[in-house]
């Protein structure tokens, strides 16, 4: 984890994003090999390197778990809110509350994109509710 990126999520207040989206290139490994490939090299290209070229980290894997979420499960990026309530968000937002990717199909499992460092009983419910 480089230093800015650590500052940044700091910053921003939220836990480090990486074991998640390191789960959600799993997943796409084995559904789709093709899009897993592009995955990479957009890795490469957008977060890699993201805070040493003076842009902020966190928005760019922020930008890129917002993607691999859409790539597996086409849907809608929620955000919410410490009391539990969501609303929708930008997938260039970067956040104060909780991020989630939300399925178009009501059968299936969302995704968190961001969660806070110090996340609410709301929000850690809220995970469990929807999220895998």
């Amino acid at each position: 984890m480089s230093d800015a990126y650590s500052r940044s999520l700091g910053e921003h207040g939220l836990e480090d994003l990486q074991p998640r989206y390191r789960q959600l290139l799993l997943r796409l490994k084995s559904q789709d090999a093709a899009t897993y490939e592009e995955a990479v090299a957009r890795y490469h290209e957008e977060v890699e390197g993201a805070g040493e070229t003076g842009g902020d980290p966190v928005a760019a894997w922020l930008a890129y778990g917002c993607w691999l979420a859409a790539k597996l499960e086409p849907g809608s990026l929620v955000s919410i809110a410490e009391n539990g309530r969501a609303e929708p968000a930008s997938s260039g937002a970067v956040p104060g509350p909780m991020l989630i990717h939300l399925p178009e199909a009501a059968n299936r499992r969302g995704f968190v994109i961001a969660m806070p460092a110090e996340a609410t009983e709301a929000q850690r419910e809220t995970a469990a509710l929807l999220c895998e």
